[in-house]
């Protein structure tokens, strides 16, 4: 009895484990136009997909914001890509941030001031990159981490 129990319990954890991996829905459904717009400080496009449904991107008058939901991806999860990153590569600041989601940190190439800046994130067993495009590193941090904050709010 105790080897059919426990022969299921396993089977139910394998069943289950695809759907951990799975992506939280179309990236274009986890910021709105009107979010972004007020994010960035001016009209943008509706979302359009990149990499459907994985990422998405919103484009306005020389600024524009991309979402990419993380996928499983050479058999590491959404979380253990997120975890990896932390630790920074050469050329890449990883720079921590609280606030959003469950962890998070900012990316850019160290040593600029003008350059997309990204703001990984991490809740439950999901993980997704907003990135901005066409601000100084500054300005472009609070506006990464609204949009994190928004996206994070639908996961």
């Amino acid at each position: 009895m105790r080897r059919v129990a426990s022969t299921i319990a396993i089977a139910g954890v394998a069943l289950m484990a695809p759907a951990a991996f799975a992506a939280p829905g179309d990236a274009c459904e986890l910021l709105t136009q009107t979010q972004v717009s007020a994010a960035l400080g001016i009209p943008t496009d509706a979302g359009s997909p990149i990499a459907r449904p994985t990422a998405c991107q919103w484009m306005g008058k020389g600024k524009f914001a991309t979402l990419t939901v993380t996928q499983p991806r050479g058999g590491k999860s959404p979380v253990e890509q997120f975890n990896a990153g932390k630790k920074g590569m050469l050329g890449v600041t990883a720079e921590p941030v609280g606030g959003v989601g469950d962890d998070a940190y900012y990316v850019y190439f160290s040593g600029t001031t003008r350059a997309g800046l990204g703001l990984v994130v991490k809740k439950g067993s999901a993980a997704f990159e907003v990135r901005v495009y066409g601000f100084d590193l500054d300005k472009a941090k609070p506006v990464a981490k609204t949009l994190a904050q928004d996206a994070a709010g639908k996961l």
